[in-house]
């Protein structure tokens, strides 16, 4: 690794305690510990800084949740099995709040209202590794075990090609902030698995993972972690982020 690469990826961990941090995630690494390619996994890459931050090894230190490879953002890490199972308990019920910052195609028609919720029956195709959704308002074919995704959207503002969204799922389903935006008519720009006219330049797809906020085991607090865009361009710097 170039050492300039070197430094520009010290400092990733953004939150932690003894048991827990929440790490930014660049385009291209995967959170799963079984990826073959250690130059890819994201808890590899961070091992070092992660022991250092929790002042002891990490052999066994893993992702509560995921998100795709070619997302950025926020990832909350678990030193321990047990604090992993205490977070994913979490997440199951529907407390862990994420914000999704994402940069989409604009539909075909203008948009009716500048936010909402989108609901889908998503299902997952492990064999082509892509999400397939139907009309919620409608029953779903029986050709696989359909669930409901849903999402809040709301517009933050656009560009002349460009909409500027913030994302809020309500659910956890694999690809579902992709799927459901290409359903809706607003691929997410260099998203070519999910319908977008081209890559982007950058690698990747313009989705960040930009805050969670969970409860602390333990105690109970509540915790929020905000994780900024790596070196952004000019299209990031236009995103007109609110506090919400």
């Amino acid at each position: 690794m170039k050492n300039e690469q070197a430094a520009f990826l010290k400092g990733r961990v953004i939150y932690h305690t003894k048991d827990i941090a929440v790490v930014n995630k660049q385009i291209g690494e995967i959170c799963e510990t079984t990826v073959k390619d250690k130059s890819l996994s994201l808890i590899s890459n961070l091992r070092g800084e992660l022991e250092e931050c929790f002042g002891c090894a990490a052999p066994d230190v893993q992702a509560v949740h995921r998100i795709d490879q070619p997302v950025s953002g926020c990832v909350l890490l678990a030193r321990t099995p047990e604090v992993c199972a205490a977070l994913s308990a979490e997440f199951s019920s529907g407390r862990t709040r994420k914000r999704y910052l994402a940069v989409t195609e604009k539909p075909a028609s203008p948009l009716t209202a500048d936010s909402g919720v989108m609901e889908h029956f998503i299902r997952f195709d492990s064999k082509h590794h892509k999400a397939y959704t139907f009309p919620f308002a409608e029953k779903p074919p029986a050709d696989g075990v359909w669930k409901k995704a849903a999402l809040e959207w709301k517009l933050a503002g656009e560009g002349d090609k460009y909409l500027f969204l913030i994302i809020h799922p309500l659910t956890g389903r694999t690809h579902q902030i992709r799927a459901q935006l290409s359903a809706s008519g607003m691929p997410i720009k260099g998203d070519l698995k999910y319908g977008a006219r081209r890559s982007d330049p950058r690698g990747g797809i313009r989705l960040h993972a930009s805050r969670i906020q969970f409860y602390l085991p333990g105690t109970g607090d509540v915790c929020t972690v905000t994780a900024p865009i790596f070196d952004p361009d000019n299209l990031w710097n236009a995103f007109p982020l609110q506090d919400d």
